[in-house]
Order: C-alpha cells, then structure tokens, then sequence
C-alpha cells in the first residue's frame, strides 16, 4: 500500500508543478519621480535655564607642624668680673710744634748703599 501511496503522490505533484511554474508575481508598484516623504518635524530639544551654582568655598589645608627637636643650651655660667685699671690721660702739649722741614733725598738714593755709576 505504500507503493500506490507513493505513486499518487508523484502523479499529484507532476500535475501541479506546471501551474506553479507559470505564476508569477505581480511588477512592484514605482514611486513616482516626484515622491518625497513629507517632513518630520522634530520636537525642540528642552534646555533648562541657566543657572549659575553658588561659589564653593574650599576646607582649609591642614599643615602639620614641622617638629624640630629641642636644641641642649648649656646653663648659663655668669664669670667675675675682671679688674680694669683706671686710664690715665695723657696730658696735652702745652702749645702746637709744627712739623720740622725734611728735605727730600735724590732720586735713587738709598741709605747705606753705595752710589751706582748712574749717580
């Protein structure tokens, strides 16, 4: 029974594929040249009104002090006081002595030495 089955199946599809073969869709509808979509409009982009933030005021900066060891001071001896003679003034010359006149001596002159054979 599966033979005649199969036959029949093969009968039906031969008498039908001729028909499908010969179908043919239908030419796509052409836009005319002149289509163009219309417009779309797009809705306004929202900006918020301009705000201007309140000034930030920044922490102080906290500077760690700088640790500096204690520095040794050797108490403080205080000495005796050291005995200072009195000074004594000299007295003042009783009257001004101008210097006295000294010629000068020739050039090339020296104490001591012999003349030379320039002299």
């Amino acid at each position: 029974m599966s033979l005649t089955n199969f036959l029949l199946l093969l009968l039906g599809l031969v008498a039908i594929l001729p028909s499908l073969a010969d179908y043919h869709k239908p030419p796509p509808v052409k836009k005319p040249p002149h289509y163009k979509p219309p417009p779309v409009k797009k809705p306004p982009v929202y900006k918020p009104p301009y705000y201007k933030p309140p000034p930030v005021e920044k922490p102080p900066v906290y500077k760690p002090p700088i640790y500096k060891p204690p520095v040794y001071k050797p108490p403080k001896v205080e000495k005796p006081p050291v005995y200072k003679p009195p000074k004594v003034e000299k007295p003042k010359p009783p009257y001004y002595k101008p210097p006295v006149y000294k010629p000068k001596p020739p050039y090339g002159y020296h104490p001591g030495h012999p003349p030379t054979k320039n002299d």
